[in-house]
């Protein structure tokens, strides 16, 4: 006698929703505005009395304006359109794909439901005829891809473009990530129904579960393990009060720290206000003499500009055909584009070191802002995935804690601290009742399981992108003693590697394509973005280029293996890199290139650093060996610099 399963559904947290609809449908207003657009403009072109009254009509006038300049008839106008309409089906085919990508299931004693596109699509479990797995490396997270019989036709021909994103199969079907809530129980009911379905139907086969069928797409995207803390541990009453750490309110490091959140914040505002100051100027002719926004007729490019629209507004969209033009819509666009940017970096910065800090019974409470100012956060001790304490050389001592419950921008911090994208914040060494406090993360951490066999709290953590800037050599040895005692294949080395590697380079690519993006003189374009590309490759290329060129020096060309290692080594060394990066990052984005310049220096001299470390480790170089094989890397980055500067 079988029991009939209750009806359920099973939905994914909030977060992805949200962040899914917002794509897609950001990708259907941009389309349906851009196709929109273009056929207005056909109508327009094609019909002269709707030309001549929109024109005539002083209400209308401006969308007149807009919609122009219109081409000379409709054959000028098709080409146009027709690449117009087809990037807009393609958005449009895009954001179908995205908003239903992971759908809601819902389950019954008859079937499944599967949401797609605000309906339901039924699906009986003795239809279910294949899922194809793909896990991460731990095995803990997952995305399934299910396939019913072809005779079910139940699910649409756009279920085809699931299979085939995946792929293994061009058979409609339908996706389904580890992620959504109550997986393993949703997992378990697709097993334990087929199976009670099919016995009742004669030669129905049981659903197969094929962990061969990989996605490579998918594959990618779950590398790198994540780590889920125990939440059902119960911890029992702290031995002591609870300790308040905090750092003096005129610490340097306290003042540092919010001076340059308040210095980001300042200039950011700052060049917000440009934007308005340059769009107001094109829209009111009036302003261009306003003594506060003189400055804007100073630059030659709006002289220009005013000078061609004396008395008269720059049209909303900008000048007819001129792309590389200022176009007040875009202005402002842009403009708050950075300012939302800025908000980011602002949180993120300030997350990235509590200033008070209270470990009490449930958990740390930890204050990003000064009193009374309300931006804190409670973490809970089963949810601390770590806690480390790292010396840094020089007498100064920090510990990193990780947890998920930390704000979503505190990964910043954990990439910058650990590499990986990984929830964390810092807490200083120097805060008050520091020796209380460490005592009492022991204290508390000691109670909860480790994970993957590692305590919660480590007393003596191993952190070599901060230890390699004050101890390069010794950090370099016992970094090389781990990679020699890893049981890791070299592929899975390499791709490490590679991986660290294009996380330094990156804020290379950043740093040409989001200040180029968001620069309001012109319309944004491909080239950018390209450009962008490009810097991220030309600071790829400087692993095999530096790595080689050793080689070479070195004159070691028989140890394949050793020379793999060496390739493998390579960018972990460079990962102390990536502060000063994206520091300089962030100066580009506030309008402040002569600091940017600065903190790249700062990055190059960091890369000489580690590099000229690395070259006494592994080939035991000394004197003009290690400062030209230091140089190396100095040496390619400048060439990068020095087309960066010009190109910009």
């Amino acid at each position: 006698m079988s029991v009939l399963i209750a009806e359920k559904v099973y939905s994914y947290p909030w977060r992805q929703r949200f962040w899914r609809s917002a794509l897609g449908n950001t990708l259907v207003i941009a389309s349906l505005f851009g196709a929109g657009y273009q056929l207005l403009r056909g109508m327009v072109t094609a019909n002269e009395s709707l030309a001549l009254w929109l024109r005539r009509t002083p209400w209308l006038r401006p969308l007149y304006d807009w919609l122009g300049p219109l081409p000379r008839d409709v054959s000028a106008w098709l080409p146009e359109a027709l690449t117009v309409l087809a990037l807009a089906a393609a958005g449009l085919l895009v954001a179908l794909i995205v908003l239903n990508a992971f759908p809601a299931i819902r389950v019954s004693a008859r079937g499944l439901l599967v949401e797609f596109a605000g309906g339901w699509l039924p699906v009986t479990w003795e239809d279910l005829r294949q899922i194809h797995v793909t896990s991460d490396e731990t095995g803990q997270r997952f995305v399934l891809l299910v396939i019913p019989a072809k005779t079910a036709k139940r699910l649409t021909g756009w279920h085809r473009l699931y299979g085939l994103l995946y792929g293994t199969t061009f058979q409609p079907s339908f996706l389904i990530s580890s992620s959504i809530e109550g997986f393993d129980h949703l997992l378990n009911t697709f097993l334990q129904e087929n199976t009670r379905a099919v016995r009742a139907i004669d030669h129905a086969q049981p659903v197969v579960v094929d962990e061969q069928r990989r996605s490579l797409l998918f594959g990618l995207f779950l590398r790198g393990a994540t780590i889920e803390p125990a939440t059902n541990v119960t911890l029992p009453p702290a031995t002591g009060p609870d300790v308040t750490a905090f750092l003096p309110a005129w610490s340097v490091a306290r003042l540092l720290h919010l001076s340059t959140a308040i210095c980001v914040l300042f200039f950011g505002l700052w060049h917000y206000r440009s934007y308005w100051d340059r769009a107001l100027t094109l829209l009111f002719p009036a302003l261009r003499s306003n003594p506060s926004l003189l400055w804007v007729s100073q630059d030659p490019l709006y002289n220009a500009i005013f000078t061609a629209y004396q008395g008269v507004s720059v049209p909303l969209f900008g000048i007819a055909g001129r792309s590389d033009l200022p176009a007040p819509v875009w202005l402002l666009i842009a403009a708050h584009l950075l300012l939302a940017l800025l908000i980011a970096i602002m949180a993120a910065l300030l997350m990235a070191m509590p200033s008070f800090v209270i470990a009490g019974q449930a958990g740390l409470t930890l204050r990003f802002l000064p009193h009374p100012l309300p931006f804190e956060r409670l973490i809970p001790w089963t949810s601390v995935i770590a806690c480390k304490v790292i010396d840094l050389g020089f007498g100064y001592t920090i510990a990193f804690v990780q947890s998920p419950s930390l704000p979503w921008l505190s990964r910043l911090c954990g990439l910058v601290v650990t590499g990986q994208w990984v929830p964390g914040t810092i807490l200083l060494g120097t805060m008050k009742n520091w020796s209380e406090l460490i005592e009492r993360c022991a204290e508390r951490l000691s109670h909860v399981p480790p994970i993957n066999n590692m305590p919660r709290f480590q007393p003596a953590a191993f952190a070599p992108n901060l230890q390699l800037i004050g101890q390069p050599v010794s950090t370099i040895v016992a970094m090389r003693a781990e990679l020699n005692a890893s049981e890791a294949s070299v592929s899975s080395l390499l791709w490490t590697a590679g991986r660290a590697m294009a996380v330094v380079a990156l804020p290379l690519g950043l740093m040409f394509a989001i200040p180029g993006l968001l620069d309001g003189d012109r319309w944004p374009h491909l080239g950018i973005i390209l450009g962008g590309l490009g810097f991220w490759l030309a600071g790829l290329l400087e692993w095999p280029l530096v790595v080689l060129v050793s080689i070479i020096i070195h004159g070691n060309f028989d140890n394949d293996e050793e020379q793999a290692r060496i390739f493998a080594f390579y960018p972990l060394v460079q990962m102390p890199r990536l502060l000063p990066l994206l520091l300089a990052l962030i100066s580009l984005i506030v309008n402040l290139p002569w600091l940017a310049a600065i903190f790249w220096l700062a990055a190059l001299v960091i890369a000489y650093w580690v590099t000229a470390a690395l070259w006494v480790e592994v080939y035991e170089w000394d004197g003009a060996q290690v400062i030209l094989g230091g140089l190396l890397p100095v040496i390619w980055q400048l060439f990068v610099m020095v087309a960066f500067w010009f190109l910009r």
